[in-house]
């Protein structure tokens, strides 16, 4: 029975070392079912569902029993301390590790940081947000629709949430919903976000609308001129890469944006007023 929970340890770690999380957690149970006294396999599996899934009451309940088992175990000891802090922080805490590690660019575990913000305060709204966007960023788009319209009913009329919902739309290929959802973004915001009106553009641009597609791109581009650097977009911004896959062709068709970016000069009656002083 112990070679047989071996086996599946080993292959744990090798689902684990691929990035396939939930294969991993898998073969851990499976491993923990043959040896059920494996200190190691219980960590291994509290590590992966704190870290990487945000299931903070599974985690404690694996470092726990790993501690039952050999009270020694120093490690075991330290990861339960932590996953008892998390437990206990505030959400503010919980959505600035998210934070920290999106930054990072580990994206799991932003996920989870933010989960676990959620378990804290299931009605924080920017929590649920901040999830929906980082699976958006995973390409898990039925949890991100799910998270960003529970967002949505908690605060219906923040534009940063209806654009997270609108982004979401386009990479689901739900395009017409995109365009109504960039746009009353825009309508609710008082300083329209210019990935509103990019949005706009790639989805005009989809639909083969090319006019309304460079309407709204020189919009986004007079805002940041950064709009026309794809590595921008999606290293900075957080665009997926379905949404930027027709960004070349979208630069292309606008022609010269160079004079969108010029001071616009001033007229002689605002020269005299002052006006914009």
């Amino acid at each position: 029975m112990a070679a047989e929970g071996d086996y599946h340890f080993g292959r744990a770690m090798q689902y684990e070392m691929g990035g396939n999380v939930d294969a991993a957690i898998a073969e851990y149970r499976r491993g923990l079912k043959q040896s059920p006294d494996s200190v190691d396999g219980h960590t291994r599996l509290g590590t992966l569902l704190l870290d990487e899934e945000g299931d903070v009451d599974g985690a404690i309940s694996q470092f726990v029993t790993a501690l039952t088992i050999d009270p020694s175990c120093s490690f075991c000891q330290s990861r339960l301390d932590e996953a008892v802090v998390r437990k206990n922080a505030s959400v503010r805490e919980g959505i600035n590790r998210g934070n920290d590690f999106y930054r990072a660019g580990q994206m799991a575990r932003s996920a989870a940081a933010y989960r676990i913000a959620i378990q804290a305060a299931p009605d924080d709204a920017e929590a649920r947000n901040c999830l929906a966007w980082t699976l958006y960023r995973m390409g898990k788009l039925e949890d991100a629709l799910t998270e960003v319209k529970e967002a949505l009913r908690l605060k219906p009329e923040e534009p940063e949430y209806v654009n997270t919902l609108a982004c979401v739309q386009f990479d689901s290929g739900n395009v017409d919903q995109a365009i109504a959802s960039f746009k009353k973004a825009i309508l609710k915001s008082k300083n329209p976000n210019p990935a509103d009106f990019y949005g706009l553009a790639i989805s005009f641009l989809s639909k083969g609308d090319e006019t309304n597609s460079v309407k709204n791109f020189k919009e986004a581009v007079k805002s940041d001129p950064n709009y026309t650097n794809a590595s921008y977009l999606r290293d900075k911004i957080g665009m997926s890469v379905h949404t930027l896959a027709l960004h070349d062709k979208l630069v292309s068709i606008s022609g010269n944006l160079e004079e969108l970016l010029k001071p616009k000069p001033e007229n002689d009656a605002q020269k005299q007023s002052g006006a914009g002083k």
